[in-house]
């Protein structure tokens, strides 16, 4: 074993030290245990945050590895992390302890690479092949302060480089046992040829840390029935592995976190009575098995492409999800055609036999498609020059049961006829890629058994795939038999029919066989009600599905969702109809992603409520004609609301999380208000009228915190007035600090609950919330002047500590919290000058860039407020192009640059990001600005959208005031006319128009009667209905 000492800290020039907020770090020698050492004095100051002492050096890191060092400490037991960090900066690998306790004395500290995980970054995971710089962080756990000295650091290659012996029960001349681990295509070990058993043993010389076992067989001497044995010492043995299944060609055996110096196999039976033959052995290092999905990455990358799911080839997939839209679960597609059938269940995919050649979604040109570009009813197509595939996923009630439905409708595109084997396939892998694991979801899943009864494929015992159309056949295999797709190849079916996996990863296929003539298709329907349903449910349900047509389904999805999503219909030109899908599409998506009266703002990885979510997801679905939605979840997430009126930042099926995330309290107060401002339900906000107390009681007394003498000079004085500390942004996880954002969102709060104690008939109370909402608007406006001047900027800055760049955050302010009073001129509109010069220079390529958040759509909204129509509309038309994927009208919450790369993307659909995309449209077409009490319209609709005389308008938007209707068309080179309608109760401020012009307005007729007073690009109308016609 090689060791190289990379640093006997004599000099130590080579290390930087990093922290974050008002953390401190020194770094500087002292004694070490033997010579110099590096010591390390940290301050955390009373907060959160982390230190790292940090030093580049290029490293070839081999294929097994141990990195050390000796180390003492007096130190509180906080988070202590080694890292690896790649040349690009943003791989990183760690080893990590929660709670280290520093030793008072020196000790000889070791971490082996199978301690050593990918954290994050493009690559989305495999071992470390090249780095460029180690990292020793110290982060807060109590915090604290105090001294941590390292010395003699080193690194080992621990990589076996001995050469192993080999020894067997027999063995024919010329195939001695040695051959087995050789890597000739020419040679093998065989043994005599008998039935009787056999054995095979590897002794390695010393003891070696190993993952798994990758067999090649020779064909016809394969072992059905073997074991694997491993010692230490060759006399205490222990089974690792065992299987009956065997059989195939290639043999992977799992065997994870394995050392031993022995491995035996013991063969009790051959595939043909004749002995056995190896071909190869090779034996796998840890990180072949680090995890499950590891284990199944390795073996989709030895097998051709399309065979296995795209994303265990280190590819990325994008995916979608189906449902009814009515609380239900929901299912995914992905962009090759793979259907999770539930949340974190199996999946089903197809595979196309086609003459000779087994077609997967490697030899295919894709498309996608929502069905009449906006339902959320996708489909994926399959193309060659001799046939296409369309597969799509929908959803509908059966005897008031959600049910999946799948659809494959198939093509002859070939002048002569042909005959084709669609299989359906049963996979052990969910849709989301294994670089999104959470829990129970992610990348690989369990099937244990695969049974074919009474027309219907049962899976796992619970779930059931009913065909409704009649299938050729079924099969099933388990893993040890074999991947289905082995037997599909050859056109055939594994041959059981009720298969039982111990190992926990078998696969099936139903096979549909299909002769179709040039240009005519044929249609196949499977049906799986979602969720596990009681035996007697399930056998009246299944009744009805048998009694299902597939497309007379399909139709009725089709029909529902359509009455779902019509509401409100925008009207823009046919090159810009992305606009207004996306829009409705969005609506569907957040609808789908609910789990009852929970708002999840993803389908798998995000399959949790946050209140900041909510809250956007439920006022848009509101704008969208569903305000049931935020009323069911407020009642809901009211429950999870403490005595002392704290609210959780988080809840899901595990319970409520309690991160100090101290905008929840504005953000729940407003989504309150905001249902009754729609609705008028007076007996809801009398429902949610304690808990709306409560929570203002508990952020009143949070801010006391901020109130004291502490906060009134001096360097605390930015912070006087304000919420405490917080980690509301993931920004902010590390460290938290003192964010604009939470304040923000409790200067709506506190102006929301005045407004609600004022319909309620509490005057006082209105009169004191409205005092105290102006006092917080001062201490806010105070201390972003404050952070301004300690930091030398002339941006709205995202938190006092940082003075960081989050125009994202800040637009919140000036977008749905109408906040633009409170902030400094010239700085707010500087914030948004800066943001469009480096959104530009990223659009453009002029300025590198790896990824981004589209919760920047929400500064469309805030360009749109602050006058800004021609920056809000190139941030839309970048940010629709940028869809991902764009004919399914969504967003990932972290956009790559390299789409293709295996890299964590949140999820998607990002239905928080689709919230702030509906209400940034509904802004481009009419918002209420209250300082005023006006609605605001027409201020980000486009000029050109009314080239050629086309007419731009919106119907029955939803407003303060009551629907909106509205339409605006070009007449002639001069005049624009205006037809105003709708169930409208005039606002007090009138109806304030923004006409897109090319020139300044010159004369305002309405109803035939010239208007007196309009200025340049503005002019308010106080009928409704109403006809204008405008003259520029």
């Amino acid at each position: 074993m090689n060791e190289t000492i990379l640093d006997s800290f004599e000099d130590l020039s080579s290390w930087t030290p990093i922290t974050s907020g008002a953390a401190q770090l020194r770094i500087r020698r002292d004694q070490g245990l033997r010579g110099s050492a590096m010591r390390l004095d940290f301050d955390f100051r009373g907060g959160g945050g982390f230190v790292v002492a940090r030093k580049a050096i290029p490293l070839d890191i081999p294929e097994s590895y141990s990195f050390g060092f000796n180390i003492r400490g007096r130190a509180p037991a906080n988070i202590f992390e080694f890292k690896l960090v790649d040349d690009t900066n943003q791989n990183v690998w760690r080893y990590r302890v929660e709670a280290f306790d520093f030793p008072q004395e020196w000790r000889s500290f070791r971490i082996r690479s199978s301690q050593v995980v990918f954290a994050w970054g493009p690559l989305g995971g495999g071992p470390p092949t090249r780095i460029a710089a180690v990292e020793l962080v110290i982060a807060a756990g109590p915090g604290g302060k105090g001294t941590v000295w390292f010395d003699g650091l080193w690194l080992r290659d621990d990589t076996y480089r001995l050469t192993p012996i080999v020894y067997a029960s027999s063995a024919l001349p010329g195939h001695e046992p040695e051959n087995a681990l050789a890597s000739s295509e020419t040679s093998n070990w065989k043994s005599e040829a008998t039935d009787e058993p056999q054995w095979l043993l590897i002794d390695f010389q010393q003891e070696r840390e190993y993952g798994g076992l990758v067999i090649q067989w020779a064909k016809g001497f394969q072992a059905r029935h073997f074991d694997v044995q491993v010692s230490l010492d060759g006399t205490t043995w222990s089974t690792a592995y065992t299987t009956t299944r065997g059989g195939t060609e290639k043999s992977y055996l799992y065997l994870p976190q394995t050392t031993s110096r022995y491995i035996r196999l013991n063969l009790h039976q051959s595939a043909e009575g004749r002995g056995f033959a190896i071909r190869h052995l090779e034996v796998r290092p840890f990180d072949f098995s680090r995890t499950i999905n590891d284990f199944f990455q390795n073996i989709a990358q030895d097998a051709p492409p399309g065979l296995y799911p795209k994303y265990l080839l280190r590819r990325q997939t994008c995916w979608t999800p189906v449902g009814t839209g009515e609380a239900d679960t929901q299912a995914l597609i992905n962009e090759e055609g793979m259907v999770e059938v539930d949340k974190g269940s199996f999946s089903i995919e197809p595979f196309l036999l086609a003459g000779a050649k087994l077609f997967t979604w490697a030899d295919v040109q894709l498309h996608q498609e929502l069905a009449q570009g906006y339902l959320p009813i996708p489909s994926c197509e399959w193309r060659t020059d001799s046939f296409s595939l369309r597969i799509t996923a929908f959803s509908t009630r059966v005897t008031r049961h959600p049910v999946l439905y799948l659809g494959y409708h198939l093509l002859n595109r070939a002048r002569e006829r042909q005959g084709f084997r669609l299989f359906t396939v049963f996979r052990p892998f969910q849709v989301t890629p294994t670089w999104q694991s959470w829990r129970s979801f992610g990348g690989v899943t369990s099937i244990r058994t695969l049974r074919l009864s009474r027309g219907k494929v049962w899976v796992n015992g619970n779930k059931s795939v009913i065909p409704l159309t009649v299938p050729t056949g079924f099969g099933a295999a388990a893993f040890d038999s074999g991947e289905v797709t082995g037997h599909l190849r050859s056109g055939e079916l594994p041959p059981e029919k009720d298969v039982h996996d111990e190992f926990g990863y078998a696969s099936g296929a139903l096979r549909f066989d299909l002769d179709l003539a040039p240009g005519s298709s044929g249609d196949v329907y499977l049906a799986i009600p979602f969720g596990t349903i009681a035996n007697g449910l399930q056998r009246s349900l299944q009744s009805s599905l048998r009694k299902s047509s597939g497309p007379k389904k399909l139709a009725r999805a089709v029909r529902e969702w359509k009455a779902k999503l019509g509401a409100i219909e925008i009207k823009v030109p046919p090159q810009m109809q992305a606009v207004a899908d996306t829009l409705k599409t969005a609506a569907a998506h957040i609808l789908i992603n609910r789990d009852g009266p929970a708002l999840h703002p993803g389908p798998r990885r995000y399959d949790r409520s946050w209140i900041r979510d909510g809250a956007i997801m439920g006022s848009a679905l509101i704008r969208a004609g569903h305000p049931h939605a935020m009323r069911d979840f407020l009642r809901w997430y009211a429950e999870f609301q403490s005595e002392d009126g704290n609210l959780p930042d988080c809840v899901d099926r595990e319970g409520p999380e309690w991160l100090p995330e101290f905008d929840a309290y504005g953000e729940f107060i407003y989504a309150v208000v905001e249902y009754f401002r729609f609705t008028g339900d007076r007996a809801f906000l009398s429902e949610m009228q304690v808990a709306v107390s409560k929570t203002l009681s508990y952020m009143e007394g949070l801010r006391s915190k901020r109130l004291t003498n502490e906060y009134q000079g001096g360097e605390n004085k930015a912070c006087y007035g304000l919420l405490p500390e917080s980690m509301s942004h993931e920004g902010y996880m590390a460290h938290p600090v003192h964010a604009y954002w939470d304040d923000f969102w409790a200067i709506r709060g506190l102006r929301d609950a005045a407004f609600m104690a004022e319909v309620s008939g509490n005057a006082a109370e209105a009169t004191r919330l409205t005092a105290l909402k102006e006092e917080f608007s001062r201490n806010v406006t105070a201390s972003l002047r404050a952070a301004m001047a300690r930091h030398q900027i002339d941006f709205i800055p995202g938190s006092v500590e940082f003075g960081d760049f989050d125009p994202t955050a800040t637009s919140i302010a000036v977008n749905l919290l109408d906040q633009l009073p409170l902030l400094p001129q010239p700085e707010i509109q500087n914030t948004f000058d800066k943001y469009m010069e480096g959104f530009r220079k990223r659009r453009d390529g002029a300025a590198a860039w790896n990824n981004y958040s589209a919760y920047e759509i929400r500064i469309i909204g805030a360009l749109v407020r602050l006058g800004r129509r021609r920056d809000a509309l190139e941030v839309l038309e970048f940010m629709l192009a940028d869809r991902r994927i764009p004919p399914w009208n969504q967003w990932p919450e972290i956009s790559w640059h390299d789409p293709a790369g295996p890299s964590f993307i949140g999820d998607l659909p990002h239905t928080w990001i689709s919230a702030e995309y509906m209400l940034s449209i509904f802004t481009l077409f009419a918002y209420e600005r209250e300082e005023d009490e006006s609605l605001v319209i027409a201020a980000g609709v486009a000029e050109e959208w009314m080239s050629d005389g086309f007419e731009v308008g919106i119907r029955n938007l939803p407003t303060y005031y009551g629907d909106l209707t509205y339409s605006l068309r070009m007449q002639g080179k001069d005049t624009m006319s205006l037809k105003l309608g709708g169930d409208l109760e005039m606002p007090p401020g009138g109806i304030v128009v923004k006409p897109p012009l090319p020139c300044p307005i010159r004369r305002v007729e309405i109803h035939g009667k010239t208007l007196s007073e309009f200025n340049a690009d503005t002019f308010t109308c106080r009928d409704c209905p109403a006809e204008a016609l405008v003259r520029f």
